[in-house]
């Protein structure tokens, strides 16, 4: 999970540049012309048929729609403040999970104090920008609460393959947003020539970041994977540092610190 994170850094990281010419539903679909082959060849030699296909249905559902929460907040927000806030979404895992997966994924009932910690530092970081009229920190918070209930299936769907089930992921994420697109745009926006390598890193480091992460799932219970996101912050701050020039304001410190508490308390609470 560890190596997830910094993977799917990288790759919010790519959507941020690509972000400045594409929208959201270009960049799930032009990101899938990669993403779909590259999946297939990680799941080739085993049958794609998936046991649990409700399971799957919400792991694609609430993925796509914590994906298009999280690339656009990417749009206003440095990567630094969207980990940051992002990071509510283990505490929630932590709770939810005992309530759709049973008894063996239960945690702490302290866990609840740690809910409300998380909810504090998380307002600390979305409040600066509410009041500014900025709405990209609520896109993140609302990316954090849907990513939750995904990963949540991902447990879920611990005894497939982890190919198979990225693959799945990928093929109805691009039928679902490419669907919106003509919806609501009538078309496709054919991306400019320099933006190819950028589509072809997104779609590299989502697919590397889906497979890493979907094997960590299947490993251990779902509270303890999901509290090493909260190592997500670093990468987002050294992505900022090194290739966006600039560090967090201090709220940003001051939310972030609240809630990678709340994180680190969630993992020593669950692991006992």
């Amino acid at each position: 999970m560890i190596a997830a994170t910094l993977v799917l850094t990288g790759m919010s990281a790519s959507v941020k540049v690509a972000r400045v010419e594409l929208d959201t539903l270009d960049i799930v679909v032009w990101r899938s012309v990669f993403a779909i082959p590259l999946s297939w060849w990680w799941a080739r030699g085993v049958s794609l048929r998936i046991a649990r296909p409700a399971m799957m249905a919400v792991r694609v559902g609430l993925g796509f729609a914590a994906m298009l929460c999280f690339f656009t907040a990417l749009k206003g927000l440095p990567l630094a403040d969207t980990t940051m806030i992002t990071k509510l979404q283990p505490v929630l895992i932590a709770l939810g999970a005992p309530l759709v997966l049973g008894a063996n994924e239960r945690a702490d009932p302290k866990l609840w104090g740690l809910l409300l910690v998380g909810l504090l530092g998380t307002a600390i970081l979305v409040a600066p920008g509410a009041i500014e009229g900025s709405v990209w920190g609520l896109w993140a918070l609302a990316s954090s609460v849907f990513s939750a209930g995904a990963h949540i299936a991902l447990r879920g769907l611990k005894d497939e393959h982890s190919g198979v089930v990225v693959f799945w992921l990928q093929v109805s994420v691009c039928l679902m947003a490419l669907g919106l697109v003509f919806i609501t745009k009538g078309g496709l926006t054919l991306p400019s020539s320099h933006l190819w390598p950028i589509l072809a890193a997104v779609a590299l480091f989502a697919t590397g970041g889906q497979m890493l992460m979907t094997m960590a799932y299947a490993a251990d219970a779902a509270s303890r994977v999901a509290a090493v996101r909260f190592i997500g912050p670093v990468w987002g701050i050294a992505g900022d540092v090194f290739f966006f020039g600039g560090w967090p304001q201090l709220h940003v410190w001051i939310g972030g610190i609240i809630v990678v508490t709340a994180g680190v308390l969630v993992t020593r609470t669950a692991t006992r």
